[in-house]
């Protein structure tokens, strides 16, 4: 085996371990993450009227309608650039350009959800708009072991 072929065969090993680090340490959390944010939201919106309850729960939905393409262009974006480190020979540039588009996505996606949240807590209360910070702030991090 010549030592480009070793190269391609070496690096084409370490980018499938990492791929399949990366899809068995997210998979827990993938199958109860609908679980635990029904979970907070229940938390959040116990002890409102129930008109109001169902106004968050409509505006929390309306949030993650808009949240989820973004998401998945830039969980696509993310592939495409873990493809790039292995293709042989590497490609700086087309690399560069792909981090590139993944900021890009990613300032794009906060600029548009924080006009969703803006435009969807118009017309709440102080209360409901309080509620509604709960349950978009991020359940803390469990500690590493």
């Amino acid at each position: 085996m010549n030592r480009n072929a070793r190269i391609a065969f070496v690096t084409s090993i370490i980018v499938n371990v990492l791929l399949i680090g990366v899809i068995v340490g997210q998979t827990p959390r993938r199958f109860d993450r609908g679980a635990v944010r029904q979970e907070r939201m229940e938390i959040a919106l116990k002890n409102l009227p129930e008109a109001a309850q169902n106004r968050l729960r409509e505006r929390y939905q309306q949030l993650s309608a808009a949240a989820a393409p973004l998401f998945e262009q830039i969980r696509q974006a993310q592939e495409d650039a873990v493809q790039l480190l292995g293709k042989e020979p590497f490609d700086e540039r087309a690399y560069d350009d792909q981090v590139n588009k993944i900021n890009n996505l990613r300032q794009a996606m906060t600029k548009k959800l924080s006009q969703v949240v803006k435009d969807a807590s118009k017309d709440l209360s102080t209360e409901e708009r309080r509620r509604f910070a709960e349950l978009l702030r991020r359940p803390p991090r469990p500690p590493n072991p």
